[in-house]
């Protein structure tokens, strides 16, 4: 359920000008401050002190006008706003928010507690063939059956068999929308085994937004986020011939700016080797051969945490 400080946040998200970096900037503030984003509403005269040169021109909503209508459908889908401050807000997001322009907040679906459980990220073609499918599905049981969350984007493809592969093994899986909340469906797929207990739903987005190719290259980012590893198991070239990157592939950088461990599927695995999976190993991605199982992928993340120990914090 929203709160009236999770509408305060939507408010504030809602400011033309007012990016992820400078919502960031307000959540520091607030938390050395101890005070709270209704709070600042109410007081616009520390916008300019909570965001420094970023606040110059900014200006805060009425607090008695627009952020406390509750959403009546997201409440009746018994949707939950996430903001920094929230006690649910995904821990390893926050951390990594300085690295990459991540949200500020999420609408999300479902149990919540999965976004601090290790997780690994699963991605991949909506067009890929049975061998990349297969592969997806058997390392999702796998990484499930060691007690590992997957993490994918929902997509038609190797999303989709990778957060089966962990739901049908009895695991749990963390789907990351392109679009709205609002827009959300199960596919019938995935209505036998999907539950509020083993599966959350999340949005970056505005909660009745359509799927938008830009919002698909953002909700990459986040799905590498929310994870401890990546892996990439079928990739286009970087960029096709009209020169549109291929998400997949942009999901894959973006968890190595996070510095998470990211394997990519050896190319030699299929008859018709993938180029980008050959160019994210070129990048610096880790090899990963689906013959080898989940073994090397778990073994990555514990050597990860070994280097950093104890939850990364932000403020």
């Amino acid at each position: 359920m929203n709160t009236l400080e999770g509408r305060a946040w939507q408010a504030l998200a809602g400011i033309k000008g007012l990016g992820p970096k400078a919502l960031w900037s307000i959540a520091g503030y607030l938390s050395i401050q101890g005070r709270t984003a209704s709070w600042l509403l109410k007081n616009p005269d520390k916008a300019q002190e909570a965001l420094g040169r970023r606040g110059a021109g900014i200006v805060l909503p009425d607090p008695d006008l627009q952020p406390y209508q509750e959403d009546a459908a997201a409440r009746e889908r018994e949707a939950t706003f996430l903001h920094p401050l929230h006690p649910s807000f995904p821990a390893r997001v926050k951390a990594r928010s300085d690295r990459l322009p991540l949200p500020a907040f999420l609408y999300a679906a479902g149990n919540a507690a999965l976004l601090e459980r290790p997780g690994v990220a699963i991605v991949g073609r909506r067009d890929a063939d049975q061998a990349a499918l297969a592969a997806a599905e058997r390392l999702a049981a796998q990484l499930a059956g060691a007690g590992i969350t997957i993490t994918s984007g929902y997509a038609s493809g190797v999303d989709a068999a990778a957060h089966l592969g962990a739901l049908r093994s009895g695991g749990t899986t963390i789907a990351v929308l392109a679009e709205g909340l609002g827009r959300f469906q199960v596919r019938p797929e995935f209505k036998e085994v999907v539950t509020d207990e083993n599966t959350l739903v999340v949005s970056q987005f505005a909660w009745g937004d359509r799927w938008a190719a830009y919002q698909a290259m953002a909700r990459n980012k986040l799905v590498a986020a929310l994870a401890d590893a990546l892996v990439v198991v079928v990739a286009g070239a970087e960029r096709d011939a009209s020169g549109r990157m291929s998400g997949t592939f942009a999901a894959g950088l973006s968890a190595l700016a996070l510095g998470l461990p990211v394997f990519a599927v050896d190319p030699s695995f299929y008859s018709a080797p993938p180029l980008g999976n050959r160019d994210l190993l070129a990048r610096g991605c880790l090899p990963w051969d689906p013959c080898a199982g989940a073994a090397p992928i778990l073994a990555a993340i514990q050597a990860a945490r070994k280097k950093r120990p104890g939850q990364l914090k932000l403020f």
